[in-house]
């Protein structure tokens, strides 16, 4: 088969065509300021209320974003009547518990990636999402670009073969008092910087059939550079290198 010579369009829909719901956003801190600031420029979609442990930063907040209501509990949010999906915008070891909080509540939930520490963790909120009858996903932003799609479409239609290689990496340089260097917030670079080249991988090899690693330990408690290798049942390779050291 020889390679096209144009590429598929991407079937991604434009953000302003999804329907507007109303958004509770759990956590008050840089990455749910980034998601707001998006919603708002690029969607129709409603920021009805923020919940912080601290009434202060939910205040703050409430007023940097013109967001209507401001809750000083993460209970009272998702509790809100007039609020549809909450964003779980909290640090990593804190996803699971957020994520079910508001799925007891009977709230829609997108958590902020990685979606939990461990399977066991996952398996719980899907079974619990499941339960209750919302919606619940991770958010890996990365997948639903439109240049993903159209690579999507050319692995599909077969048009470069069969893969047998896959080369993956994603460094930062990241100061030492960033929260990847703390043991105690579920520090360490995969499952942060990590997400994107692993979730590539799976993305185009699958569910692998071994897995190694390899990992230098950073003197915080935490793991440092981290390389991995997987196979899957076809004998491809895959190879995801991650570093919060540039």
């Amino acid at each position: 088969m020889s390679f096209p010579e144009t590429l598929p369009l991407p079937r991604t829909r434009p953000p302003m065509e999804a329907p507007p719901l109303r958004w509770g956003i759990l956590g008050s801190g840089w990455i749910a300021a980034k998601f707001v600031e998006s919603v708002q420029a690029h969607t129709r979609q409603t920021i009805a209320a923020v919940g912080s442990r601290s009434p202060e930063a939910a205040e703050r907040f409430a007023a940097d974003w013109q967001v209507p209501h401001a809750y000083s509990s993460y209970e009272a949010l998702v509790s809100a009547d007039d609020i549809d999906i909450i964003y779980v915008a909290t640090p990593h070891n804190l996803h699971h518990e957020h994520a079910m909080l508001a799925i007891a509540a009977g709230k829609h939930v997108l958590v902020e990636k990685p979606v939990a520490l461990n399977h066991a963790q996952a398996a719980e909120m899907v079974a619990a999402a499941r339960t209750k009858g919302v919606f619940f996903a991770e958010a890996l932003w990365t997948y639903f670009l439109p240049k993903f799609d159209v690579i999507s479409q050319i692995l599909d239609a077969g048009i470069i073969g069969d893969i047998l290689s896959v080369y993956t990496e994603y460094g930062e340089y990241l100061p030492r008092d960033h929260r990847i260097f703390d043991a105690t917030l579920a520090g360490g670079p995969l499952l942060d910087l990590g997400t994107y080249p692993v979730s590539l991988l799976a993305k185009l090899l699958g569910t692998p059939e071994r897995i190694v690693g390899l990992a230098t330990p950073d003197p915080a408690g935490v793991n440092g550079q981290l390389s991995v290798v997987v196979s899957n049942k076809s004998g491809a390779l895959g190879t995801m290198s991650t570093s919060p050291y540039g």
